[in-house]
């Protein structure tokens, strides 16, 4: 289970609990995927920005400009490394005599979309108002948001209402917007590229990642 997009149904979270089981028992391990999320373009801006952002991706040469598949997956570029955190123990910061790409793919998503570190257990949710965190938050207000664009609930300790996409949530779990850039089997993405991308775009992003 990757991002979810329209066309996924209604029970959203009962199926992330379902894959958080599913990993606990050793199955449905093997995929690291990182997402950078752009959290202020709208649904109606989506395909501009996100259109933005992959340009800078070409441009910069973190990826190749022929598609790998269809129009929107491409591989890693010549300038890959840049991108990346190479930890000691990968094979490929020890790698001489050639240049080894990341074996996974980059693809950009548009549209509205709940986007996911992993199939982990529901996070808390963090109040930007107060900072309070709950993890008794109304699960429903996630599949509101899928079907309809539009979910809110109240923070039990301030009590101001806050629309779900501004909410903050324990190891940046969730994201909701309309524009992500997926990372799939690639070394871990630096700091540094996260923020030059958030300033390529001009927008706040939130970084997601975990194993599916």
């Amino acid at each position: 289970m990757g991002p979810v997009g329209r066309e996924r149904p209604k029970g959203l979270l009962v199926t992330c609990l379902c894959s958080a089981q599913r990993t606990k028992w050793g199955a449905g391990v093997g995929v690291y995927r990182q997402t950078v999320v752009d959290l202020d373009a709208t649904e109606e801006q989506a395909e501009e920005w996100g259109g933005r952002g992959w340009r800078w991706l070409l441009d910069e040469g973190f990826i190749r400009a022929e598609p790998w598949r269809g129009d929107v997956v491409h591989l890693g570029g010549p300038n890959w490394r840049e991108a990346v955190d190479l930890a000691a123990w990968d094979w490929r910061a020890r790698a001489e005599g050639f240049d080894p790409e990341p074996c996974g793919a980059v693809e950009l998503i548009t549209g509205r979309t709940v986007f996911l570190a992993g199939p982990y257990d529901p996070p808390s949710a963090i109040c930007p108002h107060c900072g309070n965190a709950t993890a008794d938050w109304p699960m429903a207000a996630v599949d509101a948001w899928h079907s309809t664009g539009a979910a809110a609930f109240s923070c039990r300790t301030c009590a101001r209402e806050v629309p779900l996409p501004d909410w903050t949530w324990t190891d940046d779990y969730f994201a909701f917007a309309h524009v992500g850039f997926q990372f799939e089997d690639w070394p871990r993405l630096s700091p540094a590229f996260t923020t030059a991308f958030a300033e390529a775009l001009g927008h706040r992003v939130r970084f997601l990642h975990g194993t599916w």
